[in-house]
């Protein structure tokens, strides 16, 4: 009798704590809708996107690219920060930031948010740039590391040159 009340309690205490789960699933996906974070998903494909080509021959046709674009899977990325989300926040907090967001003065938070974000990716983007330009400068009596350089350098040469003629 005592193993089916326990049995019992905890096949319940398990479904109510499925439920309380699934609410703040809800409450996460509907926060990381509304507070920019898929917009800098979006920023953040394409400043690698526009990176990735930057670097590649520029005779690879775009199909690739649009390919690549799938193949980044921002939707799987916004699932990972919906669970860090769940794990990290209470039911109450999610609600209360969700709160936020819905109101005049969040609203207008998350679009300047969206918009550092994107400025934030391109600095970043920028000044690894300029790191792997000045390390390779440091070390560019290596073999492997000059030959890199020669390859970079005769890319960009191509791009700058495709830029101008058009």
């Amino acid at each position: 009798m005592r193993l089916g009340l326990l049995l019992i309690t905890l096949m319940l205490s398990t479904a109510t704590f499925a439920d309380d789960i699934k609410k703040k699933e809800t409450v996460a996906q509907k926060l990381v809708s509304m507070d920019g974070t898929e917009q800098g998903l979006q920023n953040t494909d394409k400043m690698i996107i526009e990176q990735i080509r930057m670097r590649l021959p520029k005779d690879i046709p775009e199909q690739f690219y649009v390919d690549l674009s799938k193949n980044l899977n921002s939707e799987k990325r916004k699932q990972f920060i919906v669970q860090r989300y769940v794990e990290t926040f209470n039911q109450k907090e999610l609600e209360a930031a969700l709160k936020f967001y819905e109101s005049a003065e969040g609203k207008a938070w998350a679009k300047k948010a969206s918009g550092i974000g994107g400025e934030i990716a391109h600095f970043t983007t920028q000044d690894a740039r300029a790191a792997l330009n000045t390390t390779m400068q440091q070390n560019a009596d290596h073999a492997t590391i000059k030959k890199i350089m020669m390859r970079m350098n005769a890319q960009d040469a191509q791009h700058s040159e495709k830029t101008e003629q058009r």
